[in-house]
């Protein structure tokens, strides 16, 4: 007897270029602070914002009248600001593996432990304090990737003198060789294209998201006008994976004795 799928699984939904290329403008004129990290279920988010639209269609024509504020058109967009974050979560998938924000971390946990271990062997006599201070100048994910090079080759350079007299492997010195060379090929400088698609892609799949947080609290709100405690039952939040909704009308007196969102 074949299995009924589980409440709580999400189909995956293809995401619309049509829709990234409408809201990619209000995405890139998000302020950089505002913008969130993409850390969701792009189908399931989808499919919440469409239980919601769902919810509130019955209610436009009282919405419209009594909310002026809200911006229905804005609001019906919803579900095609949700295809475009698939989408672009998409593009992210296809344009690398994805590891180069991983790389990054490794990168910077490598270059802690070697530039610490030639901080005490400058400070013992047994390499230039002068290279280890150069190193050190810099910052950002392209001198990150080029310290890591240069500690490989200054211990390696002086392997002999300090064989016996750090706790650094020969492992981690390839490794942060290895990771410092590719990251070299993947960071873009300020003002270039970048090399790696993800990078831009991986910006933009955020700014997209972050778009779709804000949009879909006006929604909520909406919401929570018209169902009070019960909204995440209407309108679930973007990550709920409770999206079962009761079918119940909204009596005329409820909804005209809330109070309006702001």
């Amino acid at each position: 007897m074949p299995t009924k799928p589980s409440k709580l699984e999400s189909p995956d939904i293809v995401g619309s270029q049509k829709a990234y290329d409408d809201f990619l403008p209000a995405a890139q004129d998000l302020p950089e602070a505002d913008v969130r990290t993409f850390r969701a279920d792009p189908s399931l988010a989808y499919h919440n914002v469409k239980s919601g639209l769902d919810a509130i269609a019955p209610h436009i024509a009282r919405i419209t009248e009594e909310l002026p504020k809200v911006d229905v058109a804005e609001l019906q967009k919803l579900d095609d600001l949700a295809l475009a974050v698939i989408y672009a979560a998409a593009q992210v998938d296809r344009s690398s593996d994805g590891s180069t924000p991983a790389l990054l971390e490794k990168a910077r946990a490598l270059r802690d432990v070697l530039i610490k271990s030639a901080d005490a062997l400058a400070a013992a006599g047994l390499i230039p304090l002068r290279a280890v201070e150069k190193i050190r100048a810099g910052k950002g994910g392209i001198d990150l990737a080029q310290d890591c090079v240069d500690l490989a080759a200054l211990f390696t350079k002086h392997a002999k003198d300090i064989k016996g007299k750090t706790a650094v492997t020969a492992a981690s010195i390839k490794e942060a060789a290895t990771i410092g060379t590719d990251l070299l090929k993947r960071v873009k400088p300020k003002g270039t294209k970048s090399k790696d698609p993800a990078l831009d892609s991986v910006k933009v799949r955020d700014r997209l998201w972050t778009l779709l947080v804000q949009r879909h609290r006006d929604l909520r709100r909406v919401g929570m006008w018209l169902w009070a405690d019960d909204v995440d039952q209407h309108v679930p939040p973007l990550q709920s994976r409770n999206v079962t909704r009761k079918k119940t009308a909204v009596p005329a007196d409820r909804i005209n004795g809330q109070a309006a969102p702001g």
